[in-house]
């Protein structure tokens, strides 16, 4: 009886590991989630929070930016197991949209560098995260988070998370853990 509970726990855990990760706050350890949390998908018509960015050369960078056009947002982290399996898949829908005028394609990172003011920093220093976006071949804008405001904003619990808004600005879906190639394109190709 208990080697069967425990094989089932250990089922579970082992599930949730491979499709979604958190980071506590005083360490960088991945942490599994709660298995029906890592499932669950968010889908709301409420108005998307015009946060504010950092891209890579320090610029501003806003939501209200891309008003008009539908806008995909990965979420990440350096040391996230299933974001880093991800990026390859990531990278081949971001190939065949990046020409399309309506469609933008960004992913967001929170980064422990004093500049961008996060008090919760779910990642390393801005370096660390350019360094693995290079070694993984990202080609996308990689942006960096101000102040913790998109975490908060955003209500991210898990990394990664992938966010869905419409072109009129609201929110199609946001749904947290591993994304493939084929299921990112349907989720894109549902945006309004």
């Amino acid at each position: 009886m208990n080697k069967k509970i425990l094989s089932i726990i250990s089922a579970t855990l082992l599930a949730t590991f491979l499709t979604a990760c958190s980071k506590t706050t005083e360490e960088q350890t991945t942490t599994t989630t709660n298995s029906a949390e890592s499932t669950k998908q968010t889908t709301d018509s409420k108005e998307a929070f015009d946060f504010l960015a950092k891209d890579i050369d320090g610029n501003d960078v806003r939501l209200s930016d891309f008003k008009g056009k539908k806008v995909y947002i990965n979420l990440w982290a350096s040391w996230c197991g299933p974001c880093i399996k991800e990026i390859p898949e990531l990278e081949k829908v971001y190939q065949k949209v990046k020409s399309s005028d309506d469609i933008v394609f960004l992913s967001m990172t929170s980064p422990s560098d004093a500049t961008f003011q996060n008090m919760n920093p779910q990642d390393e220093s801005k370096k660390v995260i350019l360094d693995k976006a290079n070694e993984l071949g990202v080609t996308y804008p990689v942006l960096f988070d101000v102040q913790d405001r998109f975490m908060i904003n955003y209500n991210i619990r898990s990394f990664p998370t992938h966010i869905f808004i419409n072109s009129d600005g609201t929110i199609h879906s946001q749904i947290p853990g591993m994304m493939n190639e084929q299921t990112l394109e349907q989720k894109i190709a549902q945006l309004k």
